[in-house]
């Protein structure tokens, strides 16, 4: 029997499988073995990267300090240029880059590199303070020799200053053409440009004329000065628009601004008498909305209202004098209707119902032709009168007493059975006036027709209106072209009542205008820089600039300030030179916009500002005066002007000419003053200049040859507040410092309906005017004399006798009690008395007069 056979010990047995978990575990060591190894692999890769950008890294560092040699300023240009030529250097390193297995060197190299651009601007900041005080010290021998006066360090600085966009702040008197004729010297001087590549460029004929002299001199008349571009604004559009353009025009009414108010005069006219819906929209803005308003609710006192009131003519279409600008909407509506009235008549009151209160009675408005009284109140919704109305006793208020006014009239007209119709200030507030009155008179049975319009406009033309009318009308022509603005866009964003009523009428006087000029192939100023601007930005003008220099940049226009952006764009690498002063910022009516000044930054981009502020032309006492005048608005630029020199005789002399009798008298009054002041000056300031300055043209002595005759060892001569700008004499006076549309200020200049062409309105009121009057303060060396008639003195005017001590203005210093005014001296037959200055708005009077020495 077969015995089973027993299996071998050393015989094959099967491999068991490993576990799935430790499978697992295997596999991923394995894995993280691997991915360890790539990662190391990686980061020699990385490393042996960033190795290879280290030469490339080294050269971009000594390019940047290449930047800060010592020789050149370190523009932002420079900067942007360095930036983006290294930029994708800088991408191209990590950002973990110190755990790549770099020597310290190596980190250290890459961390200077990546924290030099971190700190561009910073890095660009110190060196540019380094370079400008080497480079005074490197160029003052040479500045020395440019003009019999050194410099100061102030104008120093801001000549070696060359960033990309450079203002310079430069007060009055301060030398603002030798800072910038400077400047062209230094250029070509240190050879940062050749002559030709220099864009010289300001507002004047006279101003480019200046500078070229100037330069001329300090470049001791080299041929180079002749190759430098030197022109105004519309001669530079000129020569670019007549270059480019394929048949160049002619300048439009010979460039005359008085031959374009006459064509606006004779269209207007034309229309009014042609154009039925023209007729009615002028009518409507000459009788009722010529004055900007003002709510009486708005004044602080009444001596406030009073003065806004005195400068305006508050006189209607058919010469009726009113108190306010109401009561005039009012006379107008019944005038344009054929309604008779009488203004202000007494009514007939029985001896017992006359009292000290309303002893003469007068109603505002009496209609003959059918027995109605009219009152307006000055109350609002809620029967409060304004904060500055006063009362007087038993009253305890201002308000109880005014009511008590309109109780005894009612009450006076009940009994007298008189019919008494009534509208109030509120009702003018919410545009409700007219046509509340017009229901009234209807109600009343009163016949209203329309007065015919050749005879509105013979009465039209005979007021101030009409030439108000019609200045506002230039003047908006030439902002709004200016700033390449059009009707219909200002319509369209436009809620202003009173603006929408002027565009209806200057939308037609526009068109023809602008008819007139494609009639005569012909173009204006505005065009000729609106056209050149096109033209370069079109890369159609193809020669280039290395530097805009900018003088009197205050004056700088939204149409100019276009110019010089599309000259920047085509010229990138172009240096923005500007000069100017934002206090003497006077010239909105050819457009000037003071926000491109005070706002430059935002609109040219980084820029390097310095100021100039060591004045050589007044005397301290002129400085501090004028200066805390200007500042008053803070909306200027702050700033601190200095003066070497101290006033030697009393820097402001005030001469008061009393009004009253006939232009003959007043005349010979004014003769008197000026004989007198001019004496003065002989006395202290022999062979002396003099200025005569006025608002206006008709502000000019009509004796002023025979003043000249009668002080010849004097140089006199008269300037406008305008014309003045830029000149200096030994003595100014000025004349004529009364309140009125006519006054100084002047109420026509300051219409609010410019702001709407303005970068941003201005809001302090009288601002051009408040500059205008600082130019004429500041072009004396020595003295300042104030002409004004007491009875109507300027707010200006008041304004600095009120915060400054200024000759005997002491006198002046007693406040109404009534309206807040100031109480002067008068003389009558009763002898020497104080009467309000407001009069005769305000007719207090103080009899005891005190000693006011």
């Amino acid at each position: 029997m077969p015995t089973k056979s027993k299996k071998s010990s050393n015989s094959y047995q099967p491999k068991q499988d490993l576990p799935v978990f430790i499978q697992i575990i295997l596999f991923i060591v394995t894995l993280g073995l691997w991915y360890l190894f790539k990662q190391h692999q990686a980061e020699l890769q990385k490393r042996e990267n960033i190795r290879t950008l280290l030469p490339k890294i080294e050269a971009a560092l000594k390019a940047i300090d290449q930047q800060q040699n010592m020789r050149f300023y370190f523009s932002n240009f420079g900067a942007e240029g360095l930036r983006n030529a290294q930029a994708d250097l800088l991408r191209a390193i990590p950002k973990n880059y110190k755990n790549c297995g770099l020597d310290s060197s190596e980190n250290e190299l890459i961390y200077r590199f990546v924290s030099t651009h971190e700190r561009m601007n910073e890095i660009r900041a110190t060196y540019n303070q380094r370079f400008v005080s080497s480079e005074i010290t490197k160029y003052k021998a040479y500045f020395s020799t440019l003009d019999s006066y050194p410099l100061s360090m102030d104008q120093m600085k801001a000549v070696v200053c060359d960033e990309d966009n450079n203002l310079v702040i430069a007060g009055a008197g301060t030398g603002k053409t030798t800072t910038i004729s400077a400047k062209i010297a230094y250029i070509l001087e240190k050879g940062l440009a050749l002559p030709e590549q220099l864009l010289v460029i300001s507002f004047t004929k006279s101003a480019v004329e200046e500078m070229f002299d100037r330069t001329a001199a300090f470049m001791n008349h080299s041929e180079q000065v002749k190759q430098i571009t030197f022109r105004t604004f519309n001669s530079f559009g000129n020569m670019v628009t007549r270059y480019c353009s394929q048949f160049p025009k002619k300048i439009a009414f010979d460039g005359k601004d008085y031959r374009v108010k006459v064509f606006l005069q004779k269209e207007f006219d034309r229309l009014f008498l042609a154009n039925a819906d023209f007729q009615q929209k002028a009518i409507n803005f000459i009788a009722f909305f010529a004055r900007p308003e003002r709510d009486e609710f708005d004044f602080k006192t009444g001596s406030d209202f009073i003065r806004h009131e005195k400068s305006f003519c508050n006189i209607s279409l058919n010469d009726t004098h009113c108190k306010s600008k109401e009561e005039v909407l009012i006379a107008n509506f019944l005038y344009l209707h054929q309604v008779e009235f009488e203004y202000e008549s007494l009514y007939p009151l029985e001896r017992e119902d006359r009292n000290p209160d309303f002893q003469s009675y007068q109603p505002d408005f009496f209609l003959p032709g059918y027995g109605i009284y009219h009152e307006h109140y000055g109350i609002d919704e809620n029967g409060e009168v304004p904060d500055w109305f006063k009362s007087s006793p038993p009253f305890q208020s201002a308000k109880e007493q005014y009511h008590h006014g309109m109780q005894w009239k009612a009450f006076i007209h009940q009994k007298y059975g008189s019919t008494l119709i009534k509208t109030y200030s509120f009702q003018n507030r919410d545009n409700t006036l007219l046509r509340s009155l017009k229901t009234q008179l209807a109600a009343h049975g009163v016949v209203m027709n329309k007065r015919p319009g050749k005879e509105v406009l013979a009465k039209i033309k005979k007021t101030d209106h009409y030439e108000d009318f019609l200045n506002l009308v230039y003047t908006f022509l030439s902002l709004m072209k200016s700033n390449n603005a059009s009707v219909n866009s200002l319509k369209a964003k436009s809620s202003d009542q009173r603006f929408s009523v002027f565009l209806d009428v200057f939308g037609a006087l526009y068109q023809s205008y602008e008819q007139e000029l494609y009639h005569t192939r012909s173009i204006d100023y505005n065009d000729m820089v609106n056209h050149a601007t096109a033209f370069v930005h079109n890369g159609e003008f193809p020669k280039t600039y290395k530097y805009i220099l900018v003088d009197e940049f205050q004056d700088m226009s939204l149409g100019r300030y276009g110019l010089i952006k599309a000259l920047k764009k085509a010229n990138p690498g172009a240096k923005l030179y500007a000069v100017g002063d934002d206090w003497q910022s006077i010239f909105r009516f050819t457009g000037s916009d003071i926000s491109i000044i005070t706002e430059f930054s935002k609109h040219f981009g980084v820029t390097a500002e310095n100021t100039v502020l060591q004045t050589y032309r007044f005397n301290g006492d002129i400085l501090a005066l004028s200066s805390g005048f200007i500042q008053s608005n803070p909306s200027q630029l702050q700033k601190e002007l200095k003066s070497p020199f101290k006033a030697v005789f009393p820097a402001f002399q005030l001469l008061p000419v009393e009004a009253g009798g006939n232009i003959a008298e007043l005349n010979m009054r004014k003769w008197d003053a000026l004989k007198a002041a001019l004496s003065k000056v002989v006395l202290n300031h022999s062979k002396a200049s003099v200025f005569l300055i006025g608002r206006y043209h008709h502000n000019e002595p009509k004796d002023l040859s025979e003043l000249q005759k009668t002080f010849r060892e004097l140089k006199i001569t008269y300037y406008t507040a305008h014309a003045c700008k830029g000149l200096t004499c030994d003595v100014a006076i000025l004349l004529d410092l009364d309140a009125g549309i006519y006054g100084f200020p002047s109420e026509v200049a300051d219409d609010p309906i410019l702001n709407n062409l303005l970068h941003e309105g201005e809001t302090f009121e009288n601002a051009e005017e408040r500059r205008l009057f600082y130019v004429a303060l500041t072009r004396a060396r020595h003295q300042v004399y104030l002409m004004y008639n007491p009875q109507n003195q300027s707010k200006f005017l008041e304004e600095i006798i009120d915060t400054y001590a200024i000759g005997n203005s002491i006198k002046q210093h007693i406040r109404c009690p009534k309206c807040d005014g100031m109480m002067i001296e008068r003389e009558s037959a009763n002898g020497k008395f104080l009467g309000c200055n407001n009069y005769p708005h305000c007719k207090q009077v103080l009899r005891s007069v005190p000693n006011l020495v």
